[in-house]
């Protein structure tokens, strides 16, 4: 028996994974918040965990579990009764729901093993207005570029291989959700969107209507990143050649991406008071929540051990360059994409000038 939140779960035949408690932790808060929804789909159930979570820990009341696998849903099945929920299991795909569903969901998880990518066309035709729209991915190697072949193959998307591409892998993700979306003539709102261990996980909400679906589609671009020097930057729209104005080296570009905004600040911080609240979080997750609260929410940030090895100095602490920067009149903050990492809306020359002010050059 496995106890999380308010849910005890039998886990016979199916998976779980504790360490991901904190994915699940927030997603329960994120519906907490958004108390006047009513139906979820936990649309890759497994044990059901996710599902049964919201029925017992916000005002989700009815909720719908999918399970393909016919030996995991007989545990499912246990689980959902064991816990008095109020909903249904259903031993099906999500192809095969999605196109036989007369229902559509005020929430939809999808927790899948590996990609996104086979799913979330169907998962469109049982989405509404409003719908929040709760995704994992777990085939990082793909999205940062690992196996660049298959991330242009199945999100049609160029990914980045380097120190920056849990950010630019994490902006592929949604953008290829926000693709998708447009063709169903949805537009997409962030809530919340993290790289944790070796997850992605992103909050939306689906916001129906053409013009909702166009000024989506405006935030989609690509990033540019200088192998030589390290100089990144960002365009939505069409990519042009380009070439890194403070070398002269041609610049890889990655995308399309997603450029917009990866958060709503009121809604982390809501979800950090009510997920502490509920379940007691360790040091560190805390520590990852408000790192995303508290970090700049534009694109791409700056590692400063790979600034310092390009600059041929010591290490030192990306706390002293960020005061350094401040300093300057400039915004800068750390990233929980990496901890030796800061985002800032410095130029480039000013971020290598406060490099070497920090480390006494």
């Amino acid at each position: 028996m496995y106890k999380e939140g308010a849910a005890k779960i039998y886990t016979k035949n199916a998976f779980i994974n504790d360490k991901a408690r904190l994915l699940r932790d927030i997603s329960v808060a994120m519906a907490c918040i958004n108390s006047e929804k009513s139906n979820a789909l936990d649309a890759t159930a497994a044990t059901g965990i996710r599902g049964i979570r919201y029925f017992l820990e916000s005002e989700f009341k009815k909720i719908t579990f999918l399970e393909i696998n016919k030996n995991v849903y007989d545990t499912l099945l246990k689980n959902v009764s064991s816990n008095k929920v109020d909903g249904d299991a259903v031993n099906q795909s999500i192809q095969e729901f999605a196109n036989t569903s007369k229902e559509s969901f005020d929430l939809i998880d999808l927790d899948p093993f590996g990609g996104i990518q086979p799913y979330i066309y169907d998962l469109m035709k049982i989405s509404k207005d409003g719908t929040l729209f709760f995704v994992t991915s777990t085939d990082t190697a793909v999205l940062c570029g690992a196996h660049k072949n298959a991330c242009m193959r199945l999100y049609n998307s160029v990914p980045m291989h380097n120190e920056i591409c849990h950010e630019t892998g994490l902006r592929i993700m949604i953008g290829y959700i926000a693709t998708i979306a447009a063709g169903f003539n949805f537009g997409i709102e962030a809530y919340l969107s993290m790289s944790y261990k070796h997850y992605m996980r992103v909050h939306l909400k689906m916001n129906r209507g053409a013009k909702n679906a166009t000024v989506s589609l405006k935030e989609l671009g690509f990033a540019g990143y200088c192998n030589n020097c390290g100089f990144r930057n960002y365009k939505k729209g069409i990519p042009e050649k380009e070439t890194c104005k403070h070398c002269g080296s041609g610049m890889e570009l990655s995308g399309p991406m997603w450029l917009g905004s990866l958060h709503n600040k009121k809604i982390v911080d809501d979800v950090i008071a009510i997920t502490d609240r509920n379940n007691k979080l360790t040091n560190s997750d805390k520590r990852i929540l408000k790192e995303i609260s508290d970090e700049m929410d534009i694109p791409l940030y700056y590692s400063i051990p790979k600034l310092t090895k390009r600059l041929g100095i010591a290490s030192i602490s990306p706390l002293k360059v960020i005061e350094s920067i401040r300093q300057k009149g400039y915004k800068a903050s750390l990233t929980h994409f990496d901890n030796n990492s800061i985002k800032t809306d410095a130029e480039f020359d000013v971020i290598k000038n406060s490099v070497l002010e920090s480390s006494g050059r």
